[in-house]
């Protein structure tokens, strides 16, 4: 007969790290959820959004670029002067 606590035991932990000047100093040992981290690190948001989606990337990109080809022509401006 298997007792209650041992199946969580054999579960994966999440093993993330603390921060640098943390009082923690040993990785989480929370049961991982499917993604490989737990509730708190992690576990819950599935779909991103805001700063980190792939349609704020590509405009962050295209906004980047848009920049240095800006500072690129004033610099060769400043040079013809």
């Amino acid at each position: 007969m298997v007792r209650r606590g041992e199946n969580l035991k054999l579960l994966p932990r999440c093993g993330a790290k603390p921060k640098p000047r943390s009082i923690r100093t040993y990785p989480c040992k929370q049961a991982a959820m499917p993604n490989g981290r737990c509730y708190f690190h992690g576990g819950v948001n599935k779909v991103k959004h805001g700063n980190y989606s792939k349609v704020s990337k590509t405009k962050r990109t295209a906004q980047r670029s848009i920049i240095n080809q800006f500072r690129k022509s004033i610099l060769e401006l400043e040079d013809s002067i």
